[in-house]
């Protein structure tokens, strides 16, 4: 047994990190150790199979209903596909970017799949603090009686937030639109901002 170890000693394994055949794994990519000059990718043809992207470019509308841009390949020296080999008793320090709500998966053809993720304490609090917000505009609103079709997926709770000068912004809720015809007591103004989420008051 010994003698075993010792001869694994000198023997170096290649590891993989991440999965992109399964729906749980959101890694998608690392840095070895304090190399963050090269960005290695969870698999080769992610650069490879890469569709045409840039300003104006790029698939610009729903899948299925618009032309899909062709295959352009990513060829640059900050995107490395390369397999990392490891000994055993190796260590090294990663530095992983990924989805928080998913897992990392490690395979490395001599033990068992390992999976690892992150605690959900370590996320929750910061992700809530994390607000989407939706550009709208120009639209004409009541400055102030805001009434705008709301957006289904961020709730009931919405703001309407604008600027009103080159250093001021105004808070405004939004209250649903419906299909009644209502006269305006005040003039209307085109404006364009921002629907954002309300947070909630954690006190």
């Amino acid at each position: 047994r010994r003698r075993a170890f010792e001869a694994l000693r000198d023997e170096s394994f290649p590891v993989k990190l991440g999965d992109l055949q399964r729906s749980d794994d959101s890694l998608l990519g690392y840095f070895l150790e304090e190399d963050y000059d090269h960005f290695h990718l969870v698999e080769k043809t992610v650069a490879a199979l890469a569709r045409d992207s840039g300003r104006r470019r790029g698939q610009l509308g729903l899948l299925g209903s618009v032309h899909i841009p062709g295959i352009q390949a990513i060829k640059h020296p900050y995107l490395s596909g390369d397999t990392l080999y490891i000994k055993p008793g190796q260590t090294f320090r990663l530095t992983l970017l990924m989805l928080p709500a998913g897992k990392v998966h490690l395979t490395s053809g001599i033990l068992p799949r390992k999976s690892l993720a992150l605690n959900d304490a370590w996320t929750n609090r910061g992700l809530k603090r994390v607000i989407p917000s939706i550009r709208v505009g120009p639209v004409l609103v009541d400055p102030e009686e805001v009434r705008l079709p709301k957006v289904s997926l961020l709730g009931e709770r919405q703001q309407f937030t604008r600027r009103t000068g080159p250093l001021t912004w105004r808070d405004d809720p939004i209250m649903s639109a419906t299909q009644s015809a209502l006269l305006p007591r005040m003039p209307h103004e085109f404006q364009e901002g921002w629907i954002r989420v309300i947070e909630e008051d954690e006190s």
